[in-house]
């Protein structure tokens, strides 16, 4: 598993390449281990940028839980790669997974730290083109 800064200022396609095969289809997946960025030292919201694009919320997180116990033992958000007039846009998939912090110990309760699963939703666009590939969209 890789440790990478996936809101930093490198861009995905950069992280993409740098990581995954350029023959990586459809489906197949790249994992991360990530800090989370606030926006403000004090402050609770987390900046989203990556490069020069952002990962665009699909959702407001679910909670994950136990098969066995039902116990809640941490979330998952959706995200989409976002970047105005860029080939890019859209063309990548994020699911940001966190533990619940009651089960870590209590030197890693403040920890930012969370699993990232990136996929490919399409290809880049080429100029005077349209999308190439399917894109996933949220129902």
């Amino acid at each position: 598993m890789r440790t990478e800064n996936l809101y930093g200022s490198k861009e995905l396609w950069q992280i993409w390449r740098q990581f995954g095969r350029l023959d990586l289809e459809y489906g197949e997946d790249l994992y991360f281990f990530t800090r989370l960025k606030k926006k403000s030292v004090n402050g609770s919201r987390i900046d989203h940028r990556v490069g020069t694009g952002t990962w665009q919320g699909e959702d407001v997180g679910k909670v994950v839980v136990s098969r066995n116990s039902r116990k809640k033992i941490g979330f998952k958000k959706r995200f989409r790669y976002e970047k105005d007039k860029s080939p890019y846009n859209g063309c990548w998939i994020m699911h940001e997974y966190s533990l619940n912090p009651s089960l870590l110990p209590q030197n890693l309760r403040s920890s930012d730290l969370v699993l990232c699963r990136i996929k490919k939703n399409g290809e880049p666009r080429q100029p005077g083109r349209k999308i190439q590939g399917k894109r996933e969209s949220r129902a």
